[in-house]
């Protein structure tokens, strides 16, 4: 009697270890926060160097960022549960689209394109409906140094009013000088 049970036992917990395993394979991946549709909302710049420090938080709409000289109309970005991607990238001229896959490591996200070398982020901020990524090692641009904004008086600012782009363009190239910033872009959910 005593072995009957001791062998049913054996079967049991037999029976329940392969039930339990079997059930781990048919697991869905864990969804996080980052999968879904991003569509970009603005951009931010931080982290100017010393006598640049005025342009600092300073957001830009979409269309103010150009990619090869031409402007962001809109982007997207849908990070898929399975870790693949796609990007749509609409500006004023050839759409630029592509996909592949991504991986996000404590606060690395990692896009790795089919056809290209890999963009890496740092995500800034990862809430409710938010993703802030930002561009490793920063972008260059070009901006008036805060001592001339220092000096200015508010006439000056007024006679710049009267100017047409072009010949603020034309002051702005005398003027500005090339820094590296962070540029943040600011997702929200689609």
């Amino acid at each position: 009697m005593y072995m009957k049970k001791l062998l049913l036992l054996n079967i049991t917990l037999f029976f329940l270890l392969c039930v339990t395993s079997c059930g781990d394979d048919d697991e869905e991946p864990t969804l996080t926060h980052e999968i879904g549709e991003w569509n970009l909302d603005s951009y931010a710049l931080q982290n100017f160097p010393a006598g640049f420090e005025s342009n600092e938080g300073l957001l830009l709409r979409v269309d103010q960022i150009s990619l090869g000289g031409l402007s962001v109309e809109s982007y997207k970005l849908v990070l898929n549960n399975d870790g693949t991607y796609t990007r749509s990238i609409d500006v004023t001229g050839p759409d630029r689209n592509d996909n592949g896959t991504w991986e996000l490591d404590d606060d690395d996200l990692e896009l790795e394109p089919e056809d290209g070398d890999f963009q890496e982020f740092s995500v800034a901020k990862n809430e409710d409906n938010d993703l802030w990524l930002v561009e490793r090692n920063g972008i260059t641009i070009t901006f008036i140094p805060d001592i001339y904004f220092d000096t200015v008086t508010q006439s000056y600012l007024d006679f710049l009013d009267t100017l047409s782009n072009d010949q603020i363009d034309s002051i702005s190239n005398v003027l500005s000088e090339p820094v590296v910033a962070d540029l943040v872009y600011i997702f929200d959910r689609d």
